[in-house]
């Protein structure tokens, strides 16, 4: 029986402790907001929970991993050259309307947020036309400008007294060459 008499005294202290425990802090919660009330910080209780707002838009914007295709008509020869990049980081993050405030005189093809194709024609030379020539006895190589005319792009070391008669006579008339693909094959075979 004693024993029942002190479980019976133990579980009174056990509860009544939960309740003081309970009490405490309880009334600690309601006094630090009642503290933070009196410094001027509002305290506002939410009752929504799980509330979804929505953040999405429907404009596109630039990513940063986005590819830019630039394709450019130089009308002068007639020439379509395009170009394949990564967007500069200057227009990550622009919507359409924005690009092309920043891109007036292209005209867009495509805009995603991966993808940006630009289109733009020119008045002028594609950089792509070569001219082999000879000077001073070597064979040089002449870039022709936006205008058409020619400046000296390169140098070579490659003389033109240990050609075939038919190779100096084309090459002091000079040769046309449009990209550095097929100058750098002429050259190849000049060399060798």
């Amino acid at each position: 029986m004693k024993k029942l008499i002190i479980f019976i005294i133990m579980l009174l202290i056990f509860l009544a402790s939960c309740g003081i425990g309970y009490f405490y802090l309880n009334t600690r919660t309601d006094q630090r907001n009642d503290s933070k009330a009196d410094e001027g910080v509002t305290v506002i209780k939410n009752d929504v929970e799980n509330e979804t707002i929505s953040t999405e838009t429907t404009e596109e914007k630039i990513s940063p991993n986005a590819e830019l295709t630039e394709v450019v008509l130089y009308k002068k020869c007639g020439h379509e050259i395009a170009k394949n990049s990564k967007v500069p980081t200057d227009i990550v993050n622009l919507d359409e309307k924005e690009f092309e405030e920043k891109y007036k005189e292209y005209q867009i093809e495509e805009f995603s947020d991966k993808q940006v194709s630009i289109y733009n024609e020119v008045d002028k030379m594609c950089p792509e036309h070569y001219k082999i020539g000879v000077a001073e006895g070597v064979i040089n190589i002449y870039r022709k400008d936006e205008n058409g005319e020619e400046e000296l792009y390169e140098m070579t070391n490659i003389s033109l007294e240990y050609l075939p008669e038919e190779e100096q006579s084309k090459l002091e008339n000079g040769i046309e060459i449009i990209g550095e693909e097929e100058l750098n094959s002429v050259l190849e075979n000049l060399e060798s």
